[in-house]
């Protein structure tokens, strides 16, 4: 009897980000990608969140690899954290191995791990898993889909996708791979369902291309385009655009200096386009007609290098009248403030700015829902999974599949922790696991429990009181206080007369209790809460602070 294959998806179903998914079937296991997740507004003091490891350890002796799609940082963020605690073998493609193994560096882990290149048309075995590469286009250099046979039947995984028909670099990325499978047979598709609300089909990157020009042509000033260091494609046309213009070209920000040496070194980035590079420092020597900054900072990340320039505290690049700025990418859902506060800061140093609520300056990454539909068509499916989005995109995801003839029980919506058994051309749901995320705050070196934000985010609402006393431990008695100090809570200058009616009312009800030092404390942090309330309509967080003599 052949083996139950299982799958579980650890992170990145129900959510943008933290992308990690189980496969296992009998005594053996791969993980597919290993992402991190940004936290939003509401994640105060976090810096990354990253997925819960505990059952890969839990299976760690049947794990036979990760397989990594393509190297953004929601697919391989938090392969360091990971290799702390399991030692695995990755494969993947050239430009994703490349961007790894210079992550690992910096966490100087890259010792002991074994690499695996992925090669199109070139299988790879693990345990009872054989896996074939499938190109696809997406908004990172050499993207891949995976083809998984197990078995209990073919899995087809689309990864990040969308489909552009345009020729690049002389050839077209097609379906046809997925077609040759679904004629043979697909048990299950996994498809992205990140713009599975936006019908249709996406612009072409060549469309994007055009508009770029445009823009550029018109510019009587310094170009300035920011866009994510991994999107290398726009990177090499923009260098392309500068030949063209006779520009020369500066990068600025790390991670974009860094992406750009591998992606040249790979030969990705054609070192005819390479020649308008040149050092930051030089580009005194031009006027600011014959420049072009390339640069990180489209998501106003603080202290990146578009960033710097809105604030005017960039050490070479200081925007001025009659510069163009371009913003690439998309407004990542959070970051919208951030992003129109730069955009205002540049519009205050007389700059001229495009960006995608203005101009087709960029396009995603991610099929629309009718290049979902055409994936479908080509990979035809007995059972599907929608992944890679919040909840109500792999809903809708789960409706377009109806609508393509997949039957409602054949369709299995997931979050994270849920589990999908298939056996005999069966499928059916199993006991799920917990999953709970670890979020991680650089300045304090490790991980922040729930609570911990819980409290954060209470203090952000509601602020803080401080109750000083001084307390006689040989006379069990108040000698001093109380004293109220808030923060958060009222401006103490403008309100001195609440302040005093608070200190007065609690000076009242310690007179008249006979209370040990613990029960003291209890009941001043109840009854001043319970006077704000009553004032003020909040409960703030309070601290008693007794000063024992």
């Amino acid at each position: 009897m052949k083996p139950e294959l299982i799958f579980t998806p650890i992170g990145g179903l129900g959510e943008i980000g933290m992308n990690l998914m189980v496969i296992e079937c009998g005594n053996d296991a791969i993980i597919v990608d290993c992402g991190i997740m940004f936290p939003d507004n509401e994640s105060y003091g976090v810096d990354v969140i990253l997925p819960d490891f505990s059952y890969l350890l839990k299976i760690k002796h049947k794990i036979r690899g990760l397989i990594l799609t393509h190297g953004h940082e929601d697919h391989i963020g938090a392969i360091p954290f990971l290799l702390r605690q399991l030692k695995l073998p990755l494969y993947g493609s050239s430009f994703t191995l490349a961007l790894i193994k210079n992550k690992l560096e910096e966490y100087r882990l890259g010792r002991g791990i074994s690499f695996h290149e992925a090669r199109l048309q070139k299988k790879v075995k693990l345990g009872c898993f054989q896996i074939e590469f499938l190109q696809v286009s997406h908004s990172i250099v050499d993207g891949m889909g995976l083809a998984i046979e197990t078995p209990q039947g073919m899995i087809i995984h689309t990864a990040d996708f969308k489909i552009d028909a345009d020729l690049y670099r002389g050839k077209r990325v097609t379906l046809q791979k997925f077609k040759e499978y679904g004629d043979k047979g697909v048990l299950l598709l996994l498809s992205d369902s990140t713009n599975v609300e936006r019908e249709g089909k996406s612009l072409t990157e060549n469309q994007i291309q055009k508009e770029l020009f445009k823009i550029c042509q018109k510019s009587n000033g310094r170009i300035v385009f920011s866009v994510f260091a991994t999107n290398i494609r726009r990177i090499e046309y923009m260098l392309e655009i500068a030949l063209k213009l006779k520009r020369k070209v500066v990068l600025s920000g790390r991670t974009m200096e860094t992406n750009v040496l591998i992606a040249r070194r790979l030969g990705f980035i054609h070192a005819h386009a390479a020649k308008a590079i040149i050092n930051i420092k030089d580009m005194r020597h031009y006027r600011p007609q014959e420049l072009m900054v390339v640069c990180t900072g489209s998501q106003a990340e603080e202290y990146s290098a578009l960033w710097r320039m809105s604030q005017g505290q960039h050490k070479y690049i200081h925007i001025d009248e009659q510069d163009t700025i371009i913003l690439s990418s998309k407004f990542i859902p959070g970051n919208e403030k951030a992003i129109s506060r730069l955009l205002n800061n540049l519009y205050r140093r007389g700059a001229e700015a495009f960006y995608e609520n203005v101009a087709d300056v960029h396009v995603s990454g991610h099929a629309h829902a009718d290049e979902l539909r055409q994936m479908m068509r080509a990979v035809r499916p007995t059972f599907f999974i929608p992944v890679h989005g919040e909840y109500r995109h792999l809903v809708r995801h789960g409706k377009v599949a109806q609508e393509m003839g997949i039957p409602k029980d054949h369709i299995f919506v997931c979050e994270n922790g849920d589990r999908v058994s298939f056996q005999n051309q069966k499928a059916r749901r199993v006991d799920s696991i917990e999953v709970n995320p670890t979020f991680l705050d650089s300045e304090r070196r490790g991980d922040i429990e729930t609570m911990v934000l819980k409290d954060r985010r209470q203090l952000s609402q509601v602020g803080v009181v401080c109750v000083v006393v001084v307390w006689s431990g040989r006379q069990q008695r108040l000698m001093w206080g109380p004293e109220l100090l808030t923060r958060g809570v009222i401006l103490e200058e403008e309100n001195k007369h609440l302040l005093e009616r608070a200190k007065k009312q609690l000076q009242s009800l310690v007179a008249d209790l006979s209370l040990s030092k613990q029960e003291l404390s209890e009941e001043l942090r109840l009854q001043t809460r319970r006077f704000f309330k009553n004032e003020i309509g909040i409960k703030p967080v309070v601290l008693p602070v007794m000063i024992e003599l």
